[in-house]
């Protein structure tokens, strides 16, 4: 079980600088994860619904001998529907205000990670932060059949339910070649405002559901199938999500 003290919003003012000091960082060179920073996720994927797409997170998923994550999506025909098995890790520590650096690409049909491949429906890679009924979550979430991103604020302020559309704000960033190569990504939460990067150009900024409570950082890849987010399932067609490096950076205190 992870604990920690959550802070209050408001409570600690922050300076939209931040420090040199690097709190978290992972190249994920080693061959292997590091269970000192992350858990693997074994559960049930978001979008499953009973009959039509049976969605988990699977360790098989992962995979590090590239010298990098990578995290594949596979999809079988069941009898009772699709079956997606994707891979999930989530930061056994939780994060706050600051900035958040990812080098990744998203979604394709390449194995490899300067190879050769395109987006399809039926799969969503994402960096994200994420805590306890999206209380706190912002989100990179790359749409295959939409081939693009969609950055999204909640701040659900009643963890006792399940968040609501009313509680984000979204929008919807069209960017070439998010995933046929490596973009750098910058995500910048303060208390007033996010604010999202691509290769150093600003594509989102954010004032409205801005969260405050620490996160988990998570990397996932996972399949869907409806006509709705994600997009329809891609039997038998392997998807590879890339993730180079993270790294966060905290906010200067007053």
């Amino acid at each position: 079980m992870l604990t920690i003290s959550l802070l209050c919003c408001g409570a600690i003012m922050l300076r939209p600088e931040t420090h040199g000091r690097i709190a978290f960082k992972d190249d994920f060179k080693s061959g292997k994860l590091d269970t000192t920073k992350w858990i693997v996720a074994t559960y049930k994927s978001p979008d499953s619904a009973p009959g039509v797409n049976s969605g988990i997170y699977v360790s098989s998923a992962l995979d590090f001998t590239q010298g990098m994550l990578r995290i594949t999506v596979q999809q079988h025909s069941t009898p009772d529907g699709i079956e997606s098995l994707g891979g999930a890790i989530l930061s056994r520590e939780l994060f706050g205000y600051g900035t958040y650096d990812f080098e990744m690409r998203m979604s394709s049909s390449s194995p490899t990670p300067g190879g050769n491949g395109t987006s399809s429906t039926g799969a969503i890679s994402s960096g994200f932060l994420y805590y306890n009924k999206s209380e706190s979550e912002i989100d990179l979430e790359f749409l295959g059949n939409e081939n693009a991103l969609w950055v999204s604020s909640w701040f659900n302020l009643d963890p006792n339910f399940d968040p609501t559309p009313l509680q984000k704000t979204s929008e919807k960033v069209d960017k070439p070649e998010l995933a046929t190569r490596f973009r750098h990504y910058s995500l910048v939460w303060s208390p007033t405002a996010v604010d999202v990067y691509i290769d150093g150009i600003r594509v989102a900024h954010q004032t409205e559901h801005v969260p405050c409570n620490p996160a988990h950082i998570i990397l996932q890849h996972r399949g869907t199938n409806s006509n709705k987010w994600g997009g329809v399932g891609t039997i038998g067609v392997e998807r590879y999500f890339y993730v180079r490096s993270v790294k966060f950076t905290p906010m200067r205190g007053k």
